[in-house]
Order: C-alpha cells, then sequence, then structure tokens
C-alpha cells in the first residue's frame, strides 16, 4: 500500500531529518529529496551523514527555475518505482515557485514587482496581486497538475512531504471543521503552502521540540487507521518514519 506522509512543523523540529531517515532505514530503496532550501545535505553534515555512505539517497537542489525543477521531478518520477520515496521538503516553498514562475511568465515581472506597478497605478489589488479568478486557477494548475497531484494521486511511488507552519493572526478565522479544524483546535497552527495539501496526504502529523530538547510528533490524520490525535510520540534520537512503523506494525 501506498504511503503518502505530510509532516508540519516548525523550524528545528526533526522533519528534514526524518526525510533523511528514510534513506537509512530503507537501504534497498531509492529516496529522492527535492530540497528548495539547501538544507538537506547541511542537516547531513551537521550529523555527521557521509554522502557516499548513503547512496541510495539523492538530493535534488531546486532553484528559482520552475522549468528545470519540472524537468528533474519528470526525471525521478520515470526512474522512481513502487518502493521508492519521492519527497519535497518546505512544501510552501513550491507554491511560492509555482507564483514566481506565473509572474515571470505572464507580467515579465516578479510578484511584489507586479504588486508595486499595481499601486502606483492606483489599480485594486485583490488576491495578492492576482486575478482571482484567472490568475490563481492556473496558478494552482501549475502546482497541482504539474506536480503534487501528480505525485500524491497519480504516480506509482510513495510520497513524504514536509511543511512549515504559522500561527493564526487574531483577525483571522479559525476552522471548526474538517482536518484544518484538528490543525487549529489542537495545535493552533496551519500549515503553510497551498491550501489543498492538507487533503492530499493520508498520514499527517505534527512535528514539535519540547523545551527539555525532546522531539515529538503528534497524528493529526491516518486515513484507514484509528488515530488519538492527543497520542505523543517520542522520537529524540530516532525518526518519525521509524517510530511510526513501529506503532502500526508496518515493516520498513
Amino acid at each position: 500500500m501506498r504511503e503518502k506522509v505530510l509532516l508540519a512543523g516548525d523550524s528545528n523540529t526533526s522533519k528534514t531529518m526524518s526525510l533523511v531517515s528514510l534513506a537509512l532505514l530503507n537501504t534497498d530503496r531509492q529516496v529522492y529529496i527535492f530540497d528548495p532550501d539547501d538544507g538537506t545535505r547541511k542537516l547531513m553534515v551537521e550529523f555527521g551523514i557521509e554522502t557516499e555512505l548513503v547512496p541510495n539517497l539523492h538530493i535534488i537542489e531546486v532553484k528559482s527555475d520552475w522549468k528545470e525543477f519540472i524537468r528533474n521531478y519528470e526525471e525521478v518520477k520515470e526512474k522512481a518505482t513502487e518502493d521508492d520515496w519521492v519527497c519535497f521538503d518546505m512544501l510552501g516553498r513550491f507554491w511560492d515557485l509555482a507564483q514566481l514562475f506565473y509572474s515571470r511568465e505572464v507580467f515579465g515581472k516578479d510578484p511584489i514587482d507586479h504588486i508595486l506597478t499595481l499601486k502606483k497605478q492606483a489599480q485594486a489589488v485583490n488576491f495578492g496581486g492576482f486575478d482571482g479568478l484567472q490568475d490563481w486557477s492556473l496558478i494552482k494548475r501549475l502546482h497541482n497538475e504539474k506536480v503534487l497531484d501528480d505525485a500524491v494521486i497519480y504516480s506509482k511511488f510513495n510520497v513524504m512531504a514536509t511543511t512549515s507552519v504559522s500561527a493564526y493572526l487574531p483577525v483571522e478565522k479559525v476552522p471548526t471543521t474538517g482536518i484544518a479544524s484538528i490543525y487549529a483546535q489542537e495545535f493552533r497552527i496551519k500549515p503553510e503552502g497551498e491550501k489543498h495539501n492538507i487533503y492530499r496526504f493520508d498520514t499527517q502529523a505534527v512535528m514539535y521540540r519540547k523545551p527539555t530538547g525532546t522531539y515529538h510528533f503528534r497524528l493529526v490524520r491516518d486515513r484507514g487507521r484509528n488515530i488519538d490525535v492527543k497520542q505523543e510520540f517520542d522520537i529524540t534520537n530516532s525518526s518519525f518514519w521509524k517510530v511510526y512503523t513501529e506503532y502500526r506494525g508496518i515493516p520498513l
């Protein structure tokens, strides 16, 4: 059964390390990590993990070139088997990248420059400077159809992704229904990135670090499996996937 996992949490909560751990735990499987933050290699250096000792780990740097990213994704998609893992670190960055590409292609400038131009022209700026009916629908299609939906829904490999989170502002309406309400009511957070990401992944967990220095997660969703959202799992000196598979009795 394919696994589709989303790890949400603030910085320094072991999200990226959990991606690297997939390769360390599953040496017979290929693990591909799309890294837009240039953080995976730095983390490996920090923990003394030598790249040449993990030949099944492939780190693909994601720069500001959307077309290059899509080419790299298509190459990985061709190679990855049903046993392999394709990972996206920091989903919010990919959402930003789709907006950047669209703005440059359509308006010939970055989103912030586009907004400033509209301001100078004293035009109404709605939806962050993009038109709600045309621009955003196309940006979503770039992001969803080309990458996220393709990877999570239509591809054969396993998928794990991470995303940063932000707190709700006092003026924001806090969701009271659905999975968004669990993030909001239990953790007072919202995962960053395209808003439908939280509906794509079967298994979702919030990662956090306690003041004592220990690392933990709680499950927010686990489709087809019972969860207790209050149950806390300690992953100090371990990883999400190792603890989760032991809990579920899933063979590595």
